[in-house]
């Protein structure tokens, strides 16, 4: 086997991971799906853990990559427009990339004890840089009197949650996946944290 076929194995094992979850897929699964025999995929994983560590490393890096380049083309404009450009970029590629969501899904609300402190330890800290920029967004839009005075980190929680919610309810009901319900939805957050 060659690296292709690592790659092939990882891709096969999301796929699984998002809908069935880390207890409901077995290694037999993953090399059934792939096409190969159980003792050919633990030439390249020794372990369910170590399979899904390293497709959950792949996609975390890629949030993390995705975040930065839509928060470095935001940087500069104004705070409507910056907040509603992340919230919207966010929210296309997870609708275009609905099988990464189901894994992040599956994964954080379903933790395998076996995993649960390994992989929370982790995402705290590839999500930690993101949290800190967004608190910032909200700590600067509170300073210039776009915002309430209020927590930026419990106000960016609150971007985030409710972000969250609505991408999704757009995976449960597909007829929501249309660009202007991201812009309608936005209409009521920006509302929602506008200075009165």
């Amino acid at each position: 086997m060659n690296s292709s076929t690592k790659d092939i194995i990882k891709e096969k094992a999301l796929s699984l991971f998002a809908q069935r979850g880390y207890d409901g897929t077995t290694m037999k699964d993953i090399a059934e799906l792939v096409g190969i025999k159980t003792p050919s995929l633990y030439a390249h994983f020794t372990s369910k853990e170590e399979l899904f560590f390293s497709v959950y490393e792949d996609l975390a890096n890629e949030y993390v990559y995705l975040m930065e380049k839509i928060m470095g083309t935001a940087e500069n404009m104004d705070m409507e427009d910056k907040l509603f450009f992340i919230f919207q970029q966010y929210m296309i590629y997870y609708m275009k990339n609905p099988e990464i969501q189901a894994f992040w899904n599956q994964i954080t609300l379903f933790t395998p004890p076996v995993i649960k402190e390994k992989f929370f330890a982790h995402v705290a800290n590839c999500d930690g840089r993101i949290q800190k920029k967004m608190e910032k967004i909200f700590e600067e839009g509170i300073e210039k009197g776009f915002f309430r005075k209020d927590c930026p980190i419990r106000m960016s929680l609150s971007f985030r949650f409710f972000r969250e919610g609505i991408i999704n309810w757009m995976m449960v009901m597909p007829e929501l996946k249309k660009e202007k319900y991201i812009k309608n939805f936005w209409r009521d957050l920006w509302l929602g944290l506008k200075k009165q």
